[in-house]
């Protein structure tokens, strides 16, 4: 029997506030509220609207309490932007400082390429330009790859150009461009050119950019190279483009973090216009609570919401959500919504409050599970990102400055680390970029992190012989496994959001202190591990390595090979040729035990 009659007409109707709240600019599943930040959203619009008749370019700074909208308000502007043609990109800021210029071309572009719900894509409009101006505009790099695109030719290869992916030197040659640099200085500066040579190449329709998560910058609370370099390209974007409107979009605590950081000239481009979005009033609240009912297919029309929109919901009910805190934020309201809309179709009571350690326990293995589902563990970017973040965790602190070519000084108990990401799948560039590591005083400090998955193989003997003499100079290579990538992007993203106040139970912020003391206390093993690896790492390990490399060569060609035939390539024994398959087995599967035959492992 129900509990009550109301229970009987809600049963089987999905809770309308189960998503919480908007994920990013691009969710699919928003469902807007004109009237909040309606005075906002419209300065917005006629910043872009007035860069369209006269351009020019604008810094917005956006500013709010966490949860009170700023997400929700760059998905309006999206679609407004879509609307009237101008160029939207909106997303958050989760990379190493001396990454930042090759995040933003990867976001940039990928939101360019992102398809819309009527099947074009942004990057359709840029192409509009026609070849001439193309040509004119764009580097020869970029213009071949644009021209590449508009007549379907080489569409795989040209969307990872864009976003900054390296390509095998027979691609690039079949495609009739060269390889940008591999050294960080230089890859950097191409992707300042490509971004802002795209922007360019839209106008006169204005381009929007919206900078999401900027707290996350700082790998900790007292870092500020992230928030510098974030200035410093800020203010370059600004001053060196002619139809865009920046917009930054931090919390309001951290306005004062922000304002003592940043040089004062890149913050006064940055805050050119500033915006506050406030909390809600009992109007919008009410109006926010409708139209997420509304949304909802089983309720939508209902009988009983004809003459009341708040149903199931009574004003009382209203009332009592409301008094709950003095300013009224949406991810709150939503929160509440959600708990006592179960209440009343399940005749459950009021949640207890969660412990704060289980949940984040349980949130960093669903992120690290999901991470796991992944088979793209390329690239150098994620993986400082993650770095810069974890060893503080483990004792380690940053220093600057660093020598160059080291991605990552660390430093602990009068020790020293040099962190060198090591994990592009592709070689062009890479003797030339290791050498330059030769010439440090003391190249045993360093530790090249590569992910296990990635062999270094005989197909790249530039590479081999520079990788031994670095090892001859005491570098050393430290390969991570899949479960520990993953469990390194739970803790990068998981700070990250943190940082940025979205990272909530049940609608209430996490700060970045609590997590990062919970996370000292409760580091994964897999993240232990790693850490303990990179300072003890040994010879032993390094020639253990190369073999299990030239394994996963072997068995690449190959695609299936009898464990003895494996040795009789190798010229090794066959117990450590299953000891490589072993530590290869990001790569090599096994059959039989002990095992008689490996192939290639597949995803």
């Amino acid at each position: 029997m129900s509990a009550s009659p109301l229970a009987d007409e809600l049963r089987g109707i999905p809770n309308p506030f189960r998503s919480g709240i908007t994920r990013d600019a691009w969710d699919p599943d928003w469902v807007d509220v004109p009237e909040i930040h309606a005075g906002v959203s419209a300065r917005i619009c006629e910043e872009v609207a007035g860069i369209a008749r006269l351009g020019g370019s604008r810094g917005v700074l956006l500013y709010g309490e966490p949860g009170s909208g700023k997400t929700h308000l760059l998905n309006r502007i999206r679609r407004w932007c879509l609307q009237e043609g101008a160029l939207f990109s909106g997303f958050r800021l989760q990379c190493a400082p001396q990454t930042l210029w090759r995040h933003l071309r990867r976001e940039f572009a990928g939101d360019l390429l992102e398809p819309l719900p009527d099947g074009s894509r942004q990057i359709e409009r840029l192409l509009a330009a026609g070849e001439d101006r193309i040509r004119r505009q764009c580097g020869f790099a970029l213009a071949t790859v644009l021209l590449h695109w508009r007549a379907a030719r080489f569409l795989q290869e040209c969307e990872a150009w864009l976003r900054g992916e390296r390509l095998p030197e027979s691609v690039l040659a079949a495609m009739g461009i060269a390889e940008g640099g591999e050294l960080e200085e230089e890859a950097e500066d191409e992707a300042r050119r490509v971004l802002k040579e795209l922007i360019a190449l839209a106008a006169p329709a204005p381009v929007v950019l919206a900078l999401d998560q900027v707290e996350a910058m700082q790998s900790d609370s007292q870092d500020p190279r992230g928030l510098k370099a974030l200035g410093s390209a800020a203010a370059a974007l600004r001053d060196e483009s002619n139809n865009l409107v920046l917009v930054t979009c931090v919390q309001t605590s951290f306005l004062p973090v922000l304002e003592q950081t940043l040089h004062a000239a890149d913050m006064d481009r940055i805050k050119e216009v500033r915006l506050e979005l406030s909390s809600l009033d009992v109007h919008q609240a009410r109006q926010l609570l409708i139209a997420r009912l509304e949304d909802e297919p089983a309720l939508r029309g209902h009988r009983f919401r004809l003459n009341q929109p708040l149903w199931p919901f009574t004003e009382y009910a209203l009332r009592y959500i409301l008094v709950r805190d003095a300013a009224i934020v949406a991810r709150r309201l939503i929160y509440a919504a959600r708990d006592l809309f179960e209440q009343l179709r399940d005749g459950k009571r009021a949640r207890e409050t969660r412990d704060a350690g289980s949940f984040l326990a349980a949130e960093f293995r669903r992120r690290a599970n999901q991470a796991l589902e992944s088979t793209h563990w390329e690239g150098n970017e994620f993986l400082l990102d993650g770095f810069r973040r974890l060893m503080p965790l483990a004792g380690w602190r940053n220093v600057e400055p660093r020598p160059q070519g080291v991605d990552l000084a660390l430093e602990k108990d009068g020790k020293t680390l040099w962190l060198v990401m090591f994990n592009q799948p592709h070689m062009r560039g890479a003797p030339r970029r290791l050498e330059r590591l030769l010439s440090l005083e003391d190249a045993g400090r360093v530790r090249l992190v590569r992910a296990a998955s990635l062999p270094v193989g005989r197909r790249a003997p530039k590479t081999a012989q520079a990788l031994e003499k670095l090892a001859q100079h005491g570098a050393r290579m430290v390969r991570v496994s899949r479960e520990a990538l993953a469990a390194l992007e739970a803790c990068r993203t998981l700070l990250a959001d943190a940082a940025a106040g979205d990272l909530h139970m049940d609608g209430e912020d996490l700060g970045r202190e609590f997590v990062e003391q919970w996370l000292r206390g409760n580091l994964p093993a897999e993240l232990e591990g790693l850490a303990a690896r990179l300072e003890t790492a040994g010879e032993d390990e390094q020639a253990g390595d190369r073999l299990a490399d030239a394994l996963a060569e072997v068995v690449r060609a190959e695609k299936i090979l009898a464990v003895a035939e494996a040795a009789a390539r190798l010229g090794c024994g066959v117990e450590e040729v299953r000891r490589c398959a072993d530590q290869a087995q990001d790569i090599i599967a096994a059959v039989g035990d002990p095992p008689q035959v490996l192939f290639e492992r597949c995803g």
